[in-house]
């Protein structure tokens, strides 16, 4: 529930002065021509996996928060241009979901009637039926050794493009230079759709259960309608997307809440977005607030359900411990005017250096 000091215009230009600083969208020139260049990048990985074998592609699917609007640039200098592509491999109507966690990991099975493929037979769990994730992932990053992605060469608007391969987390990550100079990151995934139906995908991508761990399991995404969602939210001129910047650079500047995924941080946007009708410009302060209210009320209860899939717990691999002390510090922002506004515009002049309004536009 909103405060008096939520809508107060202090509060309000320092939101506003916070977000403008420390949560603006990269450059809309970059970003177009960015995705100009990934348009040329996209065939050449096609045409190289075909030639190998194995991996076979059914289509590219786009996600992540450069296409969705809520990317914010990781310093006025760095844009941080990432896009993730999640390259769907034919199969996936030969598979079965099995022993799905509260934590929205599955098991994929092969179906009795399931074709012979190779793919199945170089990445089946020994003596069992299960399509093993890490395996997939790591055929799927030797297959992409073999596109020698060094040897990509085009030109765009005068400059060469070239690619670097690396093996990053639970994706494949390429960084692509524009000359000398790196212009963005392209985070690929191999994934499985076991609908094969538009709009009624059933997709399941090999992920870290935790950041930073090993253990590569099928998670159920709904990343497709979470962009679905996006599209057009804030065709009233609102300020949804705006918020969600917000959190996500408000989150980043604390380090007791760094443990908050972007998926967290939807997930209370989307919700709050269900609860509150109006979404006005002059009411960003308030929706702010109220998003953050949300998520404290979720690390009260100790359970987050995923927004497509209530069946999920988002907090599952969470320690209790965790919870409460984010929990307890998010409370006491809330409920402190004077200290949310200090917070904020400490972390503007952090972040903001000597003329960096016209390194950023």
């Amino acid at each position: 529930m909103s405060k008096e000091w939520h809508k107060s215009e202090e509060f309000q230009r320092c939101c506003r002065e916070f977000h403008d600083a420390c949560a603006r969208q990269p450059c809309g020139k970059n970003v177009d021509e960015a995705k100009e260049v990934l348009e040329l990048i996209k065939p050449y990985i096609a045409e190289k996996m075909a030639g190998q074998g194995i991996f076979e592609l059914k289509r590219f699917e786009h996600r992540g928060s450069t296409y969705e609007g809520v990317k914010i640039a990781k310093s006025p200098t760095d844009q941080d241009l990432e896009f993730d592509v999640m390259f769907v491999m034919t199969g996936g109507r030969d598979l079965e979901c099995h022993d799905m966690g509260l934590d929205g990991f599955a098991k994929l099975k092969l179906k009795s009637n399931a074709k012979p493929r190779e793919l199945f037979q170089k990445t089946k769990e020994k003596d069992t039926s299960y399509i093993s994730a890490i395996k997939t992932k790591n055929l799927f990053y030797s297959h992409l050794v073999g596109c020698k992605l060094e040897e990509f060469r085009k030109d765009f608007k005068g400059t060469c493009i070239t690619c670097k391969l690396f093996y990053h987390g639970p994706a494949i990550k390429v960084d692509v230079y524009r000359g000398q100079e790196k212009f963005f990151s392209l985070d690929l995934s191999p994934l499985f759709d076991l609908s094969g139906e538009p709009g009624k995908e059933e997709m399941y991508v090999s992920k870290a259960k935790k950041k930073g761990s090993n253990d590569i399991q099928w998670l159920r995404s709904y990343s497709l309608d979470e962009k679905r969602k996006f599209d057009g939210m804030d065709r009233d001129n609102g300020c949804r997307k705006m918020v969600l910047r917000t959190m996500k650079a408000f989150v980043k500047s604390r380090s007791e809440l760094s443990w908050l995924t972007s998926q967290h941080l939807k997930t209370a946007l989307f919700r709050t977005i269900d609860a509150q009708q109006s979404w006005k410009q002059e009411e960003f302060s308030q929706r702010f607030m109220d998003t953050l209210g949300t998520l404290e009320e979720c690390l009260d209860k100790r359970t987050m359900p995923s927004y497509f899939q209530p069946g999920t717990d988002l907090f599952e691999n969470y320690k209790e411990e965790t919870m409460e002390a984010t929990k307890c510090r998010s409370c006491r922002l809330s409920n402190n005017g004077p200290l949310m506004t200090k917070l904020l515009s400490s972390s503007i002049s952090k972040w903001k250096p000597a003329n960096s309004v016209s390194q950023i536009v």
